[in-house]
C-alpha cells in the first residue's frame, strides 16, 4: 500500500494498487481508557473507589470525564469550569467530593441501592472531540445471614433398587443479591440440567423485607448414582468411601455470593453394594472369601500322569518283592534237599 501526506493536518489519504481510497485520521485512536477499575462485589457500609485513568495525544486537553449509574450522570469533571467537579443526585451514589479527580471518584457508605452498571465517559477537546468509554456492574451485597442447610430423602440406598431415586434440597444463605447454589457428589460436580437440579428464590425468613433467599431441589436417580460409582471406581478408586458393605458418598450443597462469602452444608448418601458371587463361601466369621482357581487341562494330565507313575512304580516294587521271596523259597528247598540226600 502507497500512502500519501497531502496539506492538510487533519487526515491523510491512502491508495492501494487496485485504486480503491482510504482516509486515516491521525488522531482517531489516540483517546485511550488506559485503566478502568469497578470492583465486582463489595460489602454494604464500605467505601470503594472507581478508577478511570486516560491517556490523550500530546496535542490534546481533557474536555470532560464524566460518570454514570445505570445511565444517569452523578458525577462530572470539567477542568476549564470552577469548580472543575459537579455532582449530581443520584439514588445510592455519595461521593466524598474532596477523594475525588479527574481520573477517579471515591464512593462511601455503600448499599443495596448503590447497586448498578457504572460508566465512565472520556472527551477530548475540540476539534477531534474524540470520545472514549468502558463499563462494569458493581454489586454490593447485604448480608449473609443464616447457613445452608442440606436434608436427603433417604440416607441409605440399595444399589439393586433401579427406580429409585434419592431427593435432596438445600437452603442458602440469606442475601442481597441472592446466594447461588450448587451441589457436588465426592467433590465432583454434579450437572446443572433442569432433570436434577432445580432453584427458586423467595423472600428471607430472617429478615423478609431485605433479603433474599435460594432454595434448590436435586434428584438423583439410582441408575445415575451406579454409573456415578463406576466412573468413580475406574477414575479414583473407591478404597476412601468404602464403610464396610456401604460406599459413603459425601453430597455438598454450597451457597457462595458473587465470589466474596461461600458456605456449605454435607450429608452423605449410603450405598448398600452387591459384589459378584466370584468367590467360593467363606469361613462363618471370615469376611475374606478365597477365590478357587479352575485347574487347566495341563495341570489334569500332569496330575493323571504323576498318579500313573506312582501306580507303575509300586506294581513294579511289589513284583520285585514276589521275586526275591520265590528265589529265596528255591534256595531254601535246594539247601533241604542236598542236606537230606
Amino acid at each position: 500500500m502507497i500512502v500519501f501526506r497531502v496539506p492538510v493536518s487533519l487526515f491523510f489519504i491512502s491508495i492501494n494498487f487496485i485504486g480503491s481510497w482510504t482516509v486515516v485520521f491521525p488522531g482517531a485512536s489516540c483517546l485511550q481508557i488506559m485503566e478502568f477499575s469497578v470492583p465486582e462485589a463489595v460489602k454494604i457500609g464500605e467505601d470503594h473507589q472507581l478508577i478511570c485513568q486516560y491517556q490523550l495525544n500530546s496535542a490534546e486537553t481533557l474536555y470532560f470525564l464524566r460518570w454514570y449509574k445505570d445511565g444517569n450522570e452523578f458525577f462530572r469533571y470539567m477542568p476549564k469550569e470552577t469548580p472543575a467537579h459537579r455532582i449530581y443526585n443520584v439514588s445510592g451514589v455519595r461521593i466524598k467530593t474532596q477523594s475525588s479527580s479527574s481520573t477517579n471518584v471515591f464512593l462511601t457508605n455503600v448499599d443495596a441501592a448503590t447497586s448498578g452498571l457504572y460508566r465512565c465517559e472520556v472527551s477530548a477537546e475540540a476539534p477531534g472531540f474524540e470520545t472514549a468509554d468502558r463499563e462494569a456492574q458493581f454489586h454490593v451485597i447485604d448480608g449473609p445471614k443464616g447457613h445452608p442447610f442440606v436434608t436427603v430423602s433417604k440416607g441409605v440406598v440399595d444399589e439393586s433398587m433401579v427406580n429409585e431415586t434419592i431427593i435432596a434440597n438445600c437452603s442458602g444463605m440469606e442475601a442481597t443479591p441472592a446466594p447461588q447454589l450448587s451441589w457436588s457428589l465426592a467433590s465432583i460436580p454434579i450437572p446443572t440440567e433442569k432433570q436434577f437440579v432445580t432453584h427458586s428464590i423467595q423472600n428471607g425468613i430472617i429478615d423478609s423485607l431485605r433479603l433474599k433467599r435460594t432454595t434448590s431441589t436435586l434428584r438423583l436417580p439410582m441408575y445415575w448414582i451406579t454409573s456415578f460409582i463406576e466412573k468413580l471406581e475406574r477414575t479414583r478408586g473407591l478404597s476412601a468411601f468404602i464403610q464396610g458393605h456401604f460406599i459413603v458418598l459425601p453430597l455438598r450443597c454450597t451457597s457462595h455470593i458473587l465470589g466474596l462469602f461461600e458456605e456449605s452444608d454435607t450429608s452423605d448418601i449410603r450405598v448398600l453394594r452387591h459384589l459378584s458371587s466370584t468367590a467360593s463361601p467363606a469361613v462363618p466369621g471370615n469376611r475374606v472369601a478365597v477365590k478357587l482357581a479352575k485347574p487347566s487341562p495341563n495341570s489334569s494330565a500332569a496330575g493323571a500322569n504323576t498318579r500313573h507313575g506312582a501306580l507303575t512304580n509300586g506294581s513294579s516294587s511289589i513284583a520285585r518283592f514276589l521275586d526275591l521271596t520265590l528265589m529265596g523259597v528255591v534256595l531254601t528247598s535246594s539247601t533241604w534237599f542236598a542236606h537230606h540226600c
